[in-house]
């Protein structure tokens, strides 16, 4: 059954924002990204809330709240682009509110790479300000505002990390995402994530696979990989939807 992402946006806006010292979990992102129930993400983003509060010169504080923001912004890109039956005005609010998480957790994420004490660090901030910049695109004036940023920043990171995997899955989404003129590339969207798909072991990148192909016209390479996915995670919802739609 398919639940708004919305329902979900709803009940974070509610969570509090203590001042309580809370050391940074090593595994933050990777456990925002594997969570669906809404209490456990309100309480996730309680957590790192109150450590990027109590630890304002801790990049890895600021990066993991970004990163956090950044997790329900996606989700919620996954769902506009794979659903082929979301009407125009969901899809409206899905972007407008994919903008103001992505307002709300770029100034942690400048914070982030300011506070980077390596190319390591200041590459994932880079690649995370990015992303959240290509999520602040909601129209024409938006996407010639931001769009050069989004490109900028993953750029950046590209250069400081040109073999990490993080970065390469954020310029695969602009080849997927983008159109060609400023830089839209299918086959290249299909050969990045290919590849980011051996180095990161969770679903995200044979979803994006799948999505690459079923633009493609591939639909039995887009089943493949997102079959692919849903074995490699059998909670992810977003390997379920494209299999639905794929049928």
């Amino acid at each position: 059954m398919r639940v708004s992402i919305l329902i979900l946006a709803i009940a974070l806006a509610a969570v509090p924002r203590g001042a309580a010292a809370i050391d940074p979990m090593e595994n933050a992102a990777a456990r925002a990204r594997q969570t669906s129930d809404s209490a456990a993400l309100q309480a996730l983003q309680a957590r790192l809330s109150q450590t990027a509060q109590a630890q304002p010169e801790s990049s890895k504080a600021q990066l993991d709240l970004a990163e956090l923001y950044l997790t329900y912004a996606n989700r919620l890109r996954n769902e506009r682009k794979i659903r082929s039956d979301l009407p125009s005005d969901q899809d409206k609010a899905f972007r407008a509110q994919q903008a103001e998480w992505a307002a709300q957790a770029i100034p942690s994420a400048e914070s982030a790479r300011d506070l980077a004490v390596n190319d390591a660090e200041r590459a994932q901030a880079e690649r995370v300000l990015g992303e959240l910049y290509a999520h602040r695109i909601t129209g024409m004036i938006s996407g010639m505002i931001n769009g050069p940023r989004a490109r900028r920043h993953i750029g950046r990171s590209l250069e400081l990390a040109p073999d990490d995997p993080e970065c390469n899955r954020a310029i695969g989404l602009m080849y997927l995402n983008n159109p060609p003129f400023t830089g839209g590339d299918v086959p290249k969207a299909v050969e990045t994530f290919t590849g980011c798909a051996e180095a990161i072991r969770d679903d995200r990148c044979l979803v994006l696979l799948a999505m690459a192909y079923r633009k493609q016209g591939n639909l039995e390479a887009a089943r493949g990989a997102a079959q692919a996915a849903l074995d490699r995670d059998p909670a992810s919802a977003a390997a379920t939807m494209m299999l639905e739609e794929l049928q």
